[in-house]
């Protein structure tokens, strides 16, 4: 199959092909909930849950992801950012790391899914 990528030459895509038209399966984009709020002391973040009043502390990876979810986006494609940042870093373990951490935002209502 040739795909047309708009500078007059073609891709020829190997392996599979997949008709993604009729899936039902939607990615779920994440983003913060405007609830949290955020407190950065020098380098280092805190998110305060008013519900809950529990505050959080971010390391370096999660204060990252954090400020890729002021717009909602996949953690497809928060990995691929992430993993651009550290590109030593086997893809597998930096998607797996970025997967577990939004869950947990999302459990801890910090972040939430969007269509």
């Amino acid at each position: 199959m040739l795909l047309d990528n708009g500078a007059d030459k073609d891709i020829m895509m190997i392996g599979p092909q997949q008709d993604n038209t009729k899936s039902n399966t939607k990615i779920p984009f994440y983003v913060r909930n405007p609830k949290i709020s955020e407190r950065s002391i020098d380098d280092t973040v805190f998110l305060i849950n008013p519900d809950t009043d529990i505050v959080f502390y971010l390391n370096p990876l999660s204060t990252g992801v954090w400020q890729l979810l002021k717009e909602p986006i996949s953690v497809f494609d928060a990995a691929n950012i992430v993993q651009q940042a550290f590109p030593e870093m086997p893809s597998s373990k930096i998607t797996k790391d970025v997967l577990r951490l939004i869950n947990d935002m999302s459990r801890k209502n910090l972040v939430l899914s969007v269509d």
